[in-house]
């Protein structure tokens, strides 16, 4: 992520010290670690030189119109959908290393702490992706993290996760936000999966996006284990029938040790997302408008080796449509209003 690091630091007794304590900074920053591979895999990550961005929301263009030999061709336009904004909120941390721990020359644990800011940096990251998406839902509209109030609606003013999605230039709506919970076969996500690919864009042209990724909770682990039979045996789970596995391979599946919903048997939420779609439609956006930036100093009052951690980042939905929640208790509306297929 290219952490920042300005020493102030000139004192004969703290300067090797510190010098470590950068090259130690830097590599815990390079490495990639479960904090990163979560925002990696929920959001689109984006640079952002300004105090707040805009998203957009475009339609596609219409068909195709035959025309005379020698004519013009037909004008068209993109439809714009709704648009949205974000503000980013700025984030900060200090840890001391103390004089005594350096007398002592206790290295090892010194480096610890600075390393621990570093992945303390990298786990709000991370929850801060994960408490928006999840807490996205019904109708909320805006959570508390860390102190800061995030908006977790999209452009047209509805959670990211909803069951009355509204398109920008028809009376109709959509829903990505089912109360299924996955059965003893793939016939429910199958179902949702469907959905997704049927959703319309502003414009009321179906999408055909298909869902990739599956998104579980890190504190369902009987249901865990269930998901990932469901989506990786060859067979049928649960029977003895020879027929293939239609969801085999299909599916990459990231779970989220930081999403701890309360479980019940009508309550066992899973995020189905589109990875393709993520990127198309700019879906969630996790936007770094400062990436971590470590001062330190040496106070004269404690004696003590100061490092102050500072960050900006936020969070936003300008679209919805790469993504879908089932299983959730708090919805009414169910991914089976179809008759399922009898062959």
């Amino acid at each position: 992520m290219a952490v920042t690091i300005k020493s102030n630091v000139n004192n004969r007794f703290w300067d090797e010290w510190a010098t470590l304590f950068d090259a130690v900074i830097y590599d815990a920053d390079a490495q990639q670690n479960k904090y990163d591979d979560i925002v990696k895999a929920m959001t689109m990550e984006k640079k952002s030189s300004r105090w707040g961005e805009k998203s957009i929301v475009m339609g596609g263009l219409g068909d195709f119109q035959v025309k005379a030999e020698g004519a013009d061709a037909t004008q068209d336009s993109f439809s714009q959908g709704y648009e949205k904004f974000v503000e980013h909120a700025t984030f900060a941390l200090e840890v001391q290393i103390s004089k005594e721990l350096k007398d002592d020359n206790m290295l090892d644990d010194a480096k610890q702490k600075v390393i621990n800011m570093v992945q303390a940096y990298k786990r709000t990251r991370a929850k801060l992706a994960t408490a928006a998406i999840t807490g996205a839902i019904g109708d909320t509209e805006t959570i508390t993290f860390n102190g800061a109030s995030i908006d977790v609606t999209t452009g047209d003013g509805k959670a990211l996760f909803n069951e009355e999605h509204a398109l920008k230039n028809a009376s109709s709506t959509q829903c990505n936000y089912f109360s299924d919970v996955l059965g003893s076969n793939t016939v429910v996500l199958n179902k949702a999966a469907n959905r997704m690919r049927n959703f319309r864009d502003d414009r009321g042209e179906i999408l055909g996006f298909l869902a990739d990724t599956l998104i579980l909770p890190g504190n369902d682990p009987e249901y865990e284990d269930f998901v990932k039979r469901v989506v990786g045996s060859d067979g049928e789970v649960g029977s003895d029938h020879n027929d293939i596995n239609t969801q085999r391979g299909k599916w990459k599946i990231v779970v989220d040790p930081l999403w701890t919903p309360e479980i019940s048997a009508t309550n066992h939420p899973i995020i189905i997302q589109s990875s393709e779609a993520l990127k198309a439609l700019q879906g969630t956006k996790f936007y770094d408008r400062t990436v971590l930036d470590i001062e330190n100093d040496v106070d004269v009052h404690s004696r003590n080796l100061t490092y102050n951690g500072f960050a900006r980042m936020s969070i936003t939905f300008p679209n919805w449509r790469h993504a879908m929640m089932i299983g959730a208790s708090g919805s009414s509306k169910s991914v089976s209003d179809a008759e399922p297929f009898s062959g």
